[in-house]
This record gives structure tokens, C-alpha cells and sequence, in this order.
């Protein structure tokens, strides 16, 4: 009997750190690319993101007012 619920646990500890890495991969590629862009941490690159983004939404308000 306790083998089994051993057995059960190891199970839902696999899916467990399958689901983990499933979730943390986007945020190892977000690291990665921080450092390929000169910036010290994955925040600074989203960030970063962000003002571009906002800076097209801008330039595009803009050409719709011509």
C-alpha cells in the first residue's frame, strides 16, 4: 500500500515539474534575450518592449489623425 501511494506521488510530482518548466521556459527565453541585448535583467528588455510598443501606437494615432 505504500509503495503505491509512493508510486502515485512520484507521478504527480512528474507533472508537477513538467507543468513548472512549461511555464518558466517563456521567462528563461525572456533572460536570454535580456542578455543578448546588453541588459542586466529580463525586466529592462520587457520594459523596453513595452515603450516600443507604445511609441508604434503613438506614430500609428498620429498617421490616423492626417
Amino acid at each position: 500500500m505504500a509503495r503505491e501511494e509512493v508510486y502515485r506521488l512520484q507521478a504527480r510530482v512528474d507533472v508537477l515539474e513538467q507543468k513548472l518548466q512549461l511555464v518558466l521556459a517563456p521567462l528563461h527565453s525572456l533572460a536570454s534575450r535580456s542578455t543578448e541585448h546588453g541588459l542586466q535583467d529580463p525586466g529592462s528588455l520587457l520594459a523596453h518592449s513595452f515603450q516600443q510598443l507604445d511609441r508604434i501606437d503613438s506614430l500609428s494615432s498620429c498617421k490616423k489623425d492626417l
